[in-house]
């Protein structure tokens, strides 16, 4: 120990290391308190299985708490989070009555084997525990969105994100093996907008506007199935009105530009969900219906308070869409041989 003294500044060094304890680690310690005594833990230990060879001594539940820890952390990527999570592993791992923190390369093989029925096992008993917990007595229910009528609505916010992954050239010459990626498993071409990239991944998540609760979450290569997940959102969406004893007509889905397809309009039309997006298929405007509403003065002029943007507001009446059939829902089986609305609704559907 050498110590350097003045009369306006002391420092003290030692050769001995002393990492500072994580600015995240007291909001871990929180949450693992909040999820042991509420049981959710345990029931992931109990409900969810994945057996692989070469599994050592870890068990499902050692994964899911890494993975919560890293969530929590707000690092960029597992390398530093283990870095700074490695000199405090063990009382990391006790705060979920758990011993042995699993490695980065164990956990990276368990992610890679990692099977779809267990991902949904852990979608399930989450979702669960969301609708089986209101946040508060009484909270939830006047929370939402009032109308002009004073009638309230609850919104959720359907959104998806791509992030952008940029690739080294490889080599490839005679006496070398054929190049591989390792991100070719969860990233492919797709849209990259504005993004540098070469592959994207596409993130979808369901959020309730109200009380930020997150409701679902789905990840695919590429664009994505932006279709699939939309309709994994209404579903999960009706089971929550059914606990909430809500009817449909009182919900609102707000989704973005992507969903502004006709395709995706007759899907949610057809399950009578209220919703509300940035449309695409500009076609619409020229419906005769809706150019004889648009020559009528508007209900409503907004005007914003500090850009001075002016927005009329029309209130259209109940307009048919061009190749929806309400009495028909098209099966997936459908083809063209057999579906007689295979011209009106799978051609947009592609």
């Amino acid at each position: 120990m050498t110590s350097m003294a003045s009369w306006h500044v002391e420092i003290q060094t030692s050769p001995q290391s002393v990492p500072s304890t994580p600015q995240w680690l007291g909001e871990v310690a929180i949450m693992a308190h909040y999820l042991s005594r509420l049981g959710l833990l345990e029931q992931v230990a109990e409900r969810v299985r994945f057996a692989r060879r070469r599994f050592e001594t870890y068990d499902v539940i050692d994964f899911v708490v890494v993975l919560i820890g890293y969530a929590l952390s707000g690092e960029p990527t597992l390398k530093s989070f283990y870095e700074r999570l490695l000199p405090f592993a063990t009382p990391f791992m006790a705060l979920f009555g758990r011993e042995l923190l699993p490695s980065r390369s164990a956990l990276s093989r368990f992610l890679g084997a990692l099977d779809q029925p267990t991902v949904e096992m852990v979608r399930t008993l989450f979702e669960e525990d969301l609708l089986a917990r209101p946040l508060a007595e009484g909270g939830e229910q006047r929370a939402g969105l009032r109308d002009r009528c004073g009638e309230l609505w609850k919104v959720f916010d359907e959104d998806a994100t791509r992030q952008a992954a940029r690739q080294r050239a490889l080599p490839h010459t005679w006496d070398l093996p054929p190049a591989s990626r390792r991100m070719d498993r969860v990233c492919a071409p797709g849209y990259t907008g504005r993004k540098r990239g070469e592959v994207v991944r596409t993130r979808t998540t369901l959020l309730q506007a109200h009380t930020q609760q997150w409701f679902g979450t789905y990840g695919h290569a590429g664009n994505g199935d932006y279709r699939g997940d939309l309709l994994r959102s209404v579903q999960i969406i009706m089971r929550y009105a059914v606990k909430e004893n809500l009817p449909l007509a009182q919900i609102i889905l707000r989704l973005d530009g992507q969903y502004g397809d006709m395709a995706v309009v007759i899907d949610l039309a057809s399950r009578g969900l209220c919703f509300v997006t940035r449309g695409k298929d500009y076609g619409l405007l020229d419906l005769a219906a809706v150019q004889a509403r648009l020559a009528l003065p508007p209900d409503e002029v907004s005007t914003h308070p500090e850009t001075g943007t002016c927005r009329a507001l029309f209130d259209c009446p109940e307009i048919p869409l061009p190749g929806h059939d309400a009495s028909h829902r098209c099966h997936p089986s459908c083809n063209r041989e057999t579906c007689p609305h295979w011209g009106d609704t799978r051609r947009r559907r592609v």
